[in-house]
């Protein structure tokens, strides 16, 4: 390496008041004023020094010049303001500056990353569909749709233009954990590409404070990018799924914030209608029984 570049990157520097004393000079032999020296090498760039990186202490004979290392005897022996010399410490003095500007810089992205996807929110519920409230964004359109299929209850909530949506499944049928996750493609379309052809991994989660499995894919709604986040679990034998839809790169950017505090905030009342059970075989008829009773044989 150039040994121009070295020294812009570790640029010596003396600094002399660091106090002063008698001793006896090995160099000219006379007892005379002894200055002490602090010679530290600095990490720099360029001329811009940015920390101090070593230091040693050096006695210059204010009669001779001659320089040699401080040992502790010495330093204890020679004042400073008419104090002992004390430790040094090396402090990034450089660098304290730009450790001030990243974390302004810090603190300003942060807060505009806030302003820009905070949201107000208010507490609403899912009924007719269930009995289970949760916060959603006060600009948010929402609707319960109960009678399209007898088997499944859907409560839909999305953002004013639509590109986010969320929606609460209630399956008023008797169904299992594997049922549930199988319905990871009830939210996609004809329009759709991309789609996984198998279940994709799911982890497990805690919603309403119940055991929940979680998945996420990415696919295509007519071109646009688009991502599911659904959550599966089962409540009081009632199985639910809430799913996320988020579609084009900005909204994908941004939504996982918002789906964070519904999900978190989302609670059931405490009693909660069981599913109708399933039907089965009808039982076959038989003769009731007769209202009068069989006489009494003659003997």
């Amino acid at each position: 390496m150039d040994s121009t570049l070295l020294r812009r990157l570790f640029n010596p520097r003396r600094d002399r008041v660091r106090g002063t004393g008698w001793l006896d000079c090995p160099n000219c032999h006379e007892h005379a004023s002894q200055d002490v020296d602090d010679e530290m090498r600095f990490a720099a760039l360029l001329t811009y020094r940015l920390t101090p990186i070593t230091r040693r202490r050096v006695l210059v004979c204010r009669r001779c010049g001659y320089r040699r290392p401080a040992t502790d005897d010495e330093l204890r022996r020679l004042e400073t303001g008419g104090q002992p010399i004390r430790r040094a410490w090396l402090v990034p003095i450089g660098l304290l500056p730009i450790a001030a500007v990243l974390l302004l810089t810090l603190v300003v992205s942060n807060h505009s990353t806030a302003a820009q996807t905070s949201e107000t929110f208010h507490t609403v519920t899912a009924r007719p569909v269930s009995d289970v409230a949760f916060e959603l964004p006060v600009e948010w359109n929402h609707e319960t749709d109960v009678d399209s299929s007898p088997d499944v209850y859907t409560y839909t909530a999305s953002d004013a233009g639509g590109r986010f949506q969320m929606r609460i499944r209630r399956f008023n049928i008797s169904i299992t954990m594997t049922d549930l996750i199988h319905h990871y493609r009830d939210d996609t379309g004809i329009n759709s590409g991309g789609l996984p052809t198998a279940v994709p991994a799911t982890s497990s989660t805690k919603i309403a404070g119940q055991d929940a499995q979680k998945l996420s894919f990415d696919y295509t709604e007519t071109g646009d990018p688009t991502e599911i986040l659904m959550y599966a679990f089962l409540h009081n034998g009632v199985g639910y799924t809430v799913t996320f839809r988020a579609a084009g790169k900005d909204t994908i950017a941004s939504y996982r914030e918002i789906a964070d505090h519904i999900v978190s905030t989302l609670n059931f009342a405490k009693s909660e209608t069981p599913p109708p059970p399933t039907p089965g075989p009808s039982p076959s008829p038989t003769a009731p029984p007769s209202a009068t009773p069989s006489p009494t044989p003659k003997r």
